[in-house]
């Protein structure tokens, strides 16, 4: 509904076909009505998504996922993607904001790899309907913490029972209210803390960062992430 919304204030571009739990695009007669779509945004669900993905490389058409849940079977849709010759790309999270503290991340975890006082932890808030716990951004987050920290080897999610190994990178999640959207990135020393926030104002920012992909994506072939559209 917030991608359709700007898109319409918008007026640069057109909705030629939308799906929902009530219109199921694999229940469709879904060639037909996209025929004249250049790029399919798909905010849909991790029990569609794969066969969702799957459609679009056999039909030709670039598509930006924002659902999250198939990531194990990257390999998998790294070769429907090239066999279908079409452009990709995928992000638990559209904030541009997002995209940025990743790349700031990157940027500072080599210099942090040497400094051994300072631990790492993730934390996110979101509403109280939120399906998953941690978030998919929490857990992009967390991925590349432990891709630039060789003493973090592996995650300790949510509450723990006891001292948590000091190898684990602990991320936690608080569900409450109308939280749009907080993701906390922190390295803490015994005289400091470093903290790196991101904090979503409204959901427009995950529509608005959809369609800045989907602009980016036209014509391109291959498997992309926001982080392309940043240029890394």
């Amino acid at each position: 509904m917030a991608i359709a919304s700007l898109l319409s204030e918008g007026g640069v571009h057109e909705v030629v076909a939308r799906f929902d739990v009530d219109k199921p695009l694999l229940a469709e007669h879904e060639m037909d009505v996209m025929n004249e779509a250049d790029v399919v945004i798909d905010f849909s669900h991790p029990s569609v998504v794969l066969d969702h993905i799957h459609r679009y490389c056999l039909w030709g058409f670039n598509a930006v996922i924002g659902t999250t849940g198939w990531y194990g079977e990257m390999d998998k849709v790294r070769d429907w993607v090239e066999e279908g010759q079409i452009g990709l790309l995928y992000a638990p999270n559209f904030s541009m904001g997002v995209a940025m503290l990743v790349k700031a991340l990157k940027a500072v975890l080599p210099t942090l790899e040497h400094l051994n006082e300072f631990d790492a932890y993730v934390h996110e808030w979101h509403h109280i309907g939120k399906v998953d716990s941690p978030s998919g951004t929490a857990l992009h987050l967390a991925q590349t913490i432990l891709d630039g920290l060789s003493r973090k080897t592996h995650l300790a999610t949510e509450a723990q029972h006891g001292a948590i190994d000091l190898a684990a990178l602990h991320v936690t999640s608080t569900r409450v209210g109308h939280v749009f959207g907080e993701h906390y990135a922190g390295f803490d020393s015994p005289h400091e803390n470093l903290l790196f926030r991101h904090q979503a104002k409204s959901r427009a920012v995950f529509a608005a960062g959809a369609i800045r992909a989907a602009e980016w994506l036209q014509d391109k072939n291959g498997l992309f992430t926001l982080e392309d559209v940043l240029g890394k």
